[in-house]
């Protein structure tokens, strides 16, 4: 019982409080600058066409995280998606040259560690040692080089599909600007 008295009173101090709906201040054109009827129409054909410009580039523009798993599987993926073919060939190739350099000094250096574990003469084993970890270290820099590279390709993956997506906003609000006359399946119009 006391909960109802209370919704009771809630709902009475609401209607008391409550100010009654003016429907013509709601649709006053005059608050949106509409003198006339065109103006009106106007308003209306531009908000259209703002929405389909809307829905075009929600259509075609790319997800930032996709661009990043992309680069993060394969170095220079998310730029090529992103059509910024000169960063994506610079990051595929200093990816393939770090870690093909590391590969190599680290066969260099397996192999000199073969060449230390076979040796007799102590001249040969404290050389291929030397050798051994010289290879081993380089090996380690290169590819601590790649990593970070490969970082950074994912990192700029980023700004790469930002970029993209703000030349494709771009190029469609200019071609929707620079069109005179707009066919749509459900309208023409001419602007001048």
């Amino acid at each position: 019982m006391n909960k109802y008295l209370i919704v009771f009173i809630l709902f009475l101090s609401t209607l008391l409080t409550a100010e009654k709906f003016n429907i013509e201040e709601f649709s006053k054109p005059a608050k949106y600058n509409w003198k006339t009827l065109e103006d009106r129409f106007k308003a209306r054909n531009d908000l259209e066409s703002r929405q389909k410009l809307l829905q075009i580039y929600e259509l075609n523009k790319q997800q930032i995280v996709t661009n990043m798993i992309k680069s993060a599987l394969v170095p220079g993926w998310g730029h090529y998606s992103s059509r910024d073919y000169t960063k994506g060939h610079a990051f595929i190739a200093s990816a393939i040259v770090l870690f093909g350099t590391s590969y190599y000094f680290y066969n260099q250096g397996m192999d000199d560690y073969r060449n230390y574990k076979d040796s007799h003469y102590i001249g040969d084993i404290k050389q291929h040692y030397l050798d051994a970890n010289s290879n081993f270290k380089y090996s380690l820099l290169f590819l601590s080089l790649g990593a970070i590279i490969r970082l950074y390709t994912i990192y700029d993956s980023i700004s790469a599909t930002q970029e993209y997506n703000q030349t494709l906003w771009d190029d469609l609000s200019k071609k929707l600007h620079s069109q005179r006359v707009l066919i749509t399946p459900t309208s023409i119009t001419v602007r001048f």
